[in-house]
């Protein structure tokens, strides 16, 4: 009898506690599948514990714990959610971690390299163009160009000093569109349409967006198209109209700077 109540006290302290807490901890390794990650909350990254409250990111390696003594990066985060992590190294890491790169911050500069490659001292520097103004460093000028134009969702190619966008599926042809200076470093972007090089060019991270009639649409996960939305004229890449079922989130996106 003695045991069976223990049980049941033991349940009723965890359904509390789980019904208690309003932070969403997510934990992600390096090891995850795609098909899980493509499931998860758009603020997470392979490598990190990440746990959201109120706006909120707190960003931890493995074996990290939150602490009191930490930094905050306000507004650095997806969607300008605010960024804690128990040093700057850290979050810096995060916020340039990418798909099929490999991110490390040695000295407040930041190295890119493709799987396999090491730090060497031939590289190339692009000064400031790393997230909240890093140096980046690359073992060649494709590499760093590659990790700047990597955006979730397309494919991206660069060639010559130009830069092919492509979604999944597509391939290379003669006959696509061309905006000249576009691109990260001012690239040459190519593209198989205009709403695809659109699309590509207002991407960030957080948010979704749809091309319609040569408008950009911008919503948070989850939200659709309505007839009550907000409309800014010219506010969005290459001058375009852009739409969003209210100004706060609308702001929000034109506010933030990946």
């Amino acid at each position: 009898m003695k045991h069976t109540s223990a049980l049941i006290v033991t349940s009723l302290a965890v359904l509390l506690i789980g019904t208690g807490c309003q932070s969403k901890p997510v934990s992600e390794t390096a090891t995850t599948s795609e098909s899980r990650q493509a499931d998860a909350p758009f603020y997470v990254k392979p490598g990190f514990q990440v746990e959201a409250e109120d706006g909120r990111l707190w960003v931890l390696k493995p074996g990290e714990k939150k602490s009191g003594k930490h930094v905050t990066l306000i507004g650095a985060g997806p969607q300008r959610m605010t960024v804690k992590a128990v040093s700057n190294d850290t979050a810096l890491e995060y916020l340039a971690t990418k798909q099929g790169f490999e991110v490390e911050v040695v000295d407040g500069r930041l190295w890119v390299l493709k799987p396999g490659e090491k730090k060497s001292g031939k590289h190339v520097t692009l000064i400031g163009a790393g997230p909240k103004g890093m140096t980046l460093k690359a073992l060649s000028n494709d590499t760093a160009l590659e990790y700047l134009a990597t955006k979730q969702g397309f494919e991206v190619e660069v060639v010559d000093g130009r830069l092919w966008v492509l979604k999944p599926g597509e391939k290379k042809s003669g006959k696509h569109v061309t905006l000249i200076g576009a691109g990260p470093k001012g690239m040459t972007l190519k593209a198989l349409t205009r709403d695809v090089a659109l699309e590509y060019l207002a991407s960030k991270p957080g948010y979704h967006i749809e091309v319609e009639d040569g408008r950009l649409w911008v919503f948070k996960p989850g939200e659709k198209k309505s007839g009550k939305h907000v409309t800014r004229i010219g506010v969005g890449p290459q001058n375009t109209t852009m739409r969003a079922l209210d100004m706060e989130t609308l702001e929000a996106y034109l506010a933030y700077q990946p």
